[in-house]
């Protein structure tokens, strides 16, 4: 009976473990194994390549339904955009993802999502003031996504602050990236970054949406002239899938930095010499790899309804009048000003969509978009081909009469479900229960017993009495 109980918690045990067990505690560490960081190199020359480079704006054809934006605004006093909340239902799926609805930011990648090169003349980390993940200042005094974002929803939580290591920062600051990153290193940036997370949001992550944005490729691209590791990329999607209940995941490519004049040349290309050396057709094949793979992981990882959407940006590209005013002298980094475009650039995709150059306001360099009135939510995958609105009022309606029609056998199994942790401790109560009463049950009959456990046949007094008897 007490082998039986031993059976019976140890299996409870690990049903528990299952359900309460994180991402990075099931993950076998022994293939996160350090390697060296390959140092920024200097380039040889700043002429421009003779030959055409990728056509940027050819690089996704996607089109995105009502991505029509009527309205923007260049600054803390020009914001006036229209909330989505309380009128209309969002956060429900990817799809219906408003800015609104962001309570997490968090960054991975490389340098630029570090913040190296933004302090003039040095190699410091300048994460406060990086362009995905930066917070310091405000969106007049420093232009980055989490300072556009706070015009829509304030006390975002994982904002980068300061300058320095990720190690020599706080670790509620959500900011996992590192000089000289590469896409075999995301698996364990995003492992670091769930563990964060979690150990900081802590039970209402379950109810938090997060907006994660993976910086890769600028450096690797330009150091080795290879493919990205797929794998690893595709093994750290997996781990912020498991580890983050909601999430929009931003896949950004390497930088494309242009003149407005001539968008099809990359003006990193020079500053990096393996890339340098390569003939226009050479790179236009690599830089079609990285998309493939890109397209291909964002397929993968996106589903109609989910709370978790990947969204592929193969490259990201600024133009300006003059772009050499973005760029570090002599190293393939972005300074403010280019993080700044960035900024601009990235906030005006999510919103717009692929074909966000599509609009009825005058596009400059100082505006940004406000979410359309015909889909007010971040353009996904999921909303590009169908966009639905649905105010908080019907949504209610919907909910419940759905919860009306679940009867039988599926609504205990919903109750189930959410209650998982007090049927567990139901079961092991009555378990216990059980052998307790037994328990106490076969230790009286014992002490009452007259025979052993091992004894069989008549007793020598059993005799003798019978014999009595029978006299």
């Amino acid at each position: 009976m007490l082998k039986q109980l031993f059976c019976v918690l140890v299996i409870i045990g690990l049903l528990i473990k299952k359900h309460q067990a994180t991402d990075y505690d099931q993950y076998d560490y022994d293939w996160l194994t350090a390697k060296p960081r390959p140092e920024a190199s200097t380039p040889s020359s700043t002429k421009s390549p003779d030959d055409d480079d990728v056509i940027v704006d050819q690089l996704d054809n996607r089109k995105a339904v009502n991505s029509e934006i009527s309205g923007g605004f260049s600054n803390e006093k020009s914001f006036s955009c229209p909330h989505a909340k309380p009128m209309l239902h969002t956060g429900e799926s990817v799809a219906q993802l408003s800015p609104e609805d962001i309570r997490i930011v968090g960054a991975m990648g490389d340098s630029l999502a570090s913040g190296r090169g933004l302090w003039p003349f040095t190699d410091v980390e300048f994460r406060g003031a990086a362009f995905p993940i930066g917070g310091d200042a405000n969106m007049d005094g420093l232009v980055t996504l989490p300072n556009i974002l706070s015009q829509f929803v304030p006390n975002l939580e994982g904002i980068s602050h300061g300058m320095g290591s990720k190690s020599a920062l706080p670790d509620y600051q959500f900011n996992v990236a590192e000089i000289g990153a590469e896409t075999e290193d995301l698996p364990q940036q995003a492992l670091e970054l769930v563990h964060r997370i979690q150990r900081y949001v802590g039970r209402t992550l379950k109810n938090k949406w997060a907006l994660i944005t993976i910086v890769t490729g600028s450096e690797e691209f330009c150091e080795k002239c290879e493919p990205p590791s797929r794998t690893s990329i595709r093994r750290a999607l997996g781990v912020l899938r498991r580890g983050l209940p909601k999430a929009l995941i931003v896949l950004l490519g390497p930088v494309h930095v242009a003149s407005t004049y001539r968008q099809n040349i990359n003006l990193m290309r020079p500053r990096c010499k393996c890339l340098e050396k390569m003939t226009g057709s050479n790179y236009r094949n690599l830089f079609d790899v990285w998309k493939t793979y890109f397209v291909d992981l964002e397929n993968e990882f996106n589903t109609d309804n989910g709370t978790f959407g990947v969204l592929s940006i193969p490259s990201l590209a600024i133009h300006s009048r003059n772009p050499q005013s973005l760029l570090v002298p002599g190293k393939p980094l972005l300074n403010r000003k280019g993080h700044s475009y960035a900024a601009k650039w990235l906030w005006n995709r999510l919103i717009a969509g692929p074909n966000y150059n599509i609009s009825l306001i005058a596009l400059s360099e100082d505006t940004y978009y406000c979410p359309s009135l015909g889909c007010p939510y971040i353009r996904t995958v999921q909303n590009f081909k169908s966009c639905t609105i649905l105010t908080e009022e019907k949504w209610r309606k919907q909910n419940i009469i759905t919860k009306e029609h679940k009867t039988g056998k599926e609504a205990r199994q919903e109750v189930i479900r959410t209650n998982l942790a007090g049927v567990i401790a139901v079961i092991l109560g009555l378990s216990m229960l059980s052998v307790l009463i037994f328990g106490t049950y076969f230790y009286c009959h014992g002490l009452k017993a007259t025979k052993g456990r091992f004894d069989f046949g008549q007793t020598t007094t059993e005799l003798e009495i019978e014999q009595q008897e029978e006299k």
